[in-house]
């Protein structure tokens, strides 16, 4: 039949146009739901038309966004196709494109026809035993409401979640599965997950080395599969691929074992609020994941970690006698400088569209000026620089390749140009041609060289080619160790951005701690002075002692009297300081260790992950705590925020 050629076959008439698969399945559909039309306008349906009606033409082209004589092209190669296609059943979208371009033309979806092509009266001329050559003419239409009673549910049930067609969402069952979907032909256990997960948290694993340990040492032999196998073929040799048996990889890959645990996360997270994860159905995997991580991440904001209310007996003290007692509580800030691929404007937070670009949607017309500071011309054609030799020189020894470190380090001394010792790129990307990879944020600097000085001094270019990234990683924790936020800090450590973030963690009078310890209280303190700002009026702000002795002038007056941690005496006793001041610095030891693992994560990815690691640590922290005695709790939200 002829419906029954090669695809090459089928498709040659399309050769010359550009069309993807989905634009080829979306004309089909579309072509199937006009189908009842084409019928009604032909005599003979027992074969397609060599070309449909003009207005089908126009209703085609103008709901797939092609040309006419594509939409002819595509009728030629898929006209078979679609006569011996069945119903198809719309999606909610197809029928209003369809209607938009239709309707105006006079044709619907649903539209209702005779149930026969020729006269029923036997005595008529036209009269015919069958319907396959139509003889009624004078075809009379108008316009009608049809209502309906459907019962078709249109729902599909797969091992995690159930769809539905009317809707597009995937919805995930209540609780969490045995086993995970972490791609469309690859499934994870739930406890292998919760494994990758602790290692993550305890070693700073990444899902490369996740990969790595399980196919090196923990994958077990097929042995079913292989069995299978010879049961499939006896005359296959010995050393035949499982692989090509099962058309799919047998071993883990690093992306399936990042999208496991995102969605196994998000399962966990849902299941302890019995609640139930929705995502897009008709997105890639990974626009699916991250629109339900965009949405966590908002809810993990200022007081959004679980572990937020908690309270033992290393972080929560109560002192005086029966007849006065109160309590002390403490908060401790510090910045890590790890961070993730921000815009290359200071301080912008709209996310870039990938980690490939320099500047966000907003500021992408900044691509056209050198990127030389100071420099305000437009670049010259191929380069990110003007049409100065100077600054193009800074470009091509940014991106001139090079085999080695000293040997880059030689060129860049021959060519004047120097580069700061931070700027090397890592291992990381080193299989990179280039070695200073677009992803890298660093600066060129290039010096004069001359025999004396300059009459108008030495002169200094400086260039940013790579990726700007955020400034650092903000921790407000308790000193017991819980932590209880965090937050990007996109252009700097300014005492302003700490805070709003300190004041975001504790909004209310209440919520707010007794002393809040911050390595730069001093100015902190004079910035809430300056703005007339009292939300922390009744908290104590102290420096520690480590960053007091050796960063803080004995000759500032103010520091000495309102930072001072001596000035404190509630926090001393027995001549011992009641709270681990420098617990923020031990944490960003641990927080430092994912710097690698994070490097190229997208900003909705980045921020799950981080959140996602504290919020484990956070609870073996709290464990810890009970397994020692210091008696862990959880304060009353109630308590905290019922009144301000």
């Amino acid at each position: 039949m002829p419906f029954m050629m090669g695809i090459g076959q089928l498709l040659a008439p399309l050769d010359e146009y550009d069309l993807t698969f989905p634009d080829l399945m979306a004309f089909v559909r579309l072509a199937c739901m006009a189908k009842p039309f084409i019928r009604q306008c032909m005599t003979d349906i027992r074969h397609p038309p060599i070309h449909p009606p003009q207005v089908v033409i126009s209703l085609l082209a103008g709901a797939l966004s092609q040309d006419p004589p594509t939409i002819l092209a595509c009728w030629v190669a898929f006209r078979q196709v679609i006569w011996t296609h069945g119903a198809v059943l719309p999606t909610d979208q197809e029928i209003e494109v369809f209607n938009c371009h239709g309707l105006v033309r006079g044709i619907g979806y649903h539209d209702l026809y005779p149930p026969t092509r020729v006269c029923q009266r036997p005595e008529c001329v036209n009269y015919r035993d069958g319907d396959e050559v139509a003889t009624l003419t004078d075809v009379n239409t108008f316009r009608a409401s049809l209502f309906t009673l459907r019962d078709e549910c249109h729902t599909r049930y797969y091992p995690n979640y159930w769809t539905n067609n009317t809707d597009l969402t995937r919805i995930y069952y209540a609780g969490v599965p045995s086993v995970i979907q972490a791609a469309r032909h690859f499934y994870i256990e739930a406890a292998l997950l919760e494994l990758f997960a602790a290692t993550k948290v305890f070693g700073w694993m990444s899902s490369m080395n996740c990969a790595r340990v399980y196919n090196y040492a923990l994958a077990r032999r097929h042995a079913y599969i292989s069995n299978n196998r010879r049961a499939f073929d006896a005359t296959l040799p010995q050393a035949f691929d499982e692989e090509f048996l099962w058309q799919y990889t047998l071993r883990i890959r690093d992306t399936d074992v990042l999208n496991g645990f995102f969605i196994y996360s998000l399962l966990l997270e849902k299941a302890e609020n019995n609640t139930c994860l929705v995502l897009p159905h008709d997105e890639h995997q990974r626009i699916r994941i991250d629109v339900a991580l965009s949405e966590r991440n908002k809810e993990m904001e200022g007081i959004g970690q679980e572990a937020y209310p908690h309270a033992c007996d290393l972080c929560f003290i109560v002192i005086g006698d029966d007849d006065s007692k109160s309590k002390i509580q403490a908060a401790v800030c510090d910045g890590n400088t790890i961070g993730h691929p921000c815009c290359a404007v200071h301080d912008c937070k709209v996310p870039l569209m990938t980690n490939r670009h320099r500047f966000c949607p907003d500021h992408q017309d900044l691509n056209q000026w050198c990127t030389v500071d100071g420099c305000d011309e437009v670049n010259a054609s191929g380069f990110r620089t003007c049409a100065n030799a100077d600054h193009q020189a800074l470009e091509d020894a940014y991106f001139k390749p090079a085999k080695a470190l000293f040997q880059l380090r030689a060129r860049l001394k021959r060519a004047g140009v120097t580069l700061p010792l931070d700027s090397v790129p890592s291992s990381l990307d080193s299989g990179s041609s280039n070695p200073n990879s677009a992803d890298e944020d660093l600066e060129v600097i290039v010096d004069s060289e001359c025999d004396g000085k300059p009459e108008h001094g030495n002169k200094h270019l400086r260039a940013r080619f790579g990726q700007c990234r955020t400034h650092n990683e903000q921790l407000i924790m308790r000193p017991c160790g819980v932590i209880l936020a965090r937050a990007t800090f996109f252009g700097s450590e300014a005492v302003s951005a700490v805070n709003e973030f300190a004041k975001a963690v504790f909004p209310t009078a209440a919520s707010t701690p007794e002393y809040f310890i911050f390595d730069n209280n001093c100015k902190l303190r004079a910035h809430q002075d300056a703005i007339g700002d009292d939300h922390f009026a009744a908290t104590g702000m102290p420096v520690d002692v480590f960053h007091f002795n050796s960063k803080h002038k004995e000759t500032d007056t103010y520091c000495q009297q309102h930072c001072n941690p001596a000035a404190f005496p509630e926090l001393i006793s027995s001549g011992k300081w009641r709270f681990n001041t420098s617990i923020c610095e031990q944490t960003n030891v641990w927080l430092g260790g994912y710097q690698a693992i994070l490097w190229d994560m997208s900003v909705h990815r980045y921020n799950f992950y981080l959140d996602e690691m504290i919020k484990r640590r956070n609870r073996y922290v709290i464990s810890e705590s009970e397994r020692r005695g210091h008696s862990p709790w959880m304060i009353s939200m109630d308590t905290l925020f019922g009144s301000d």
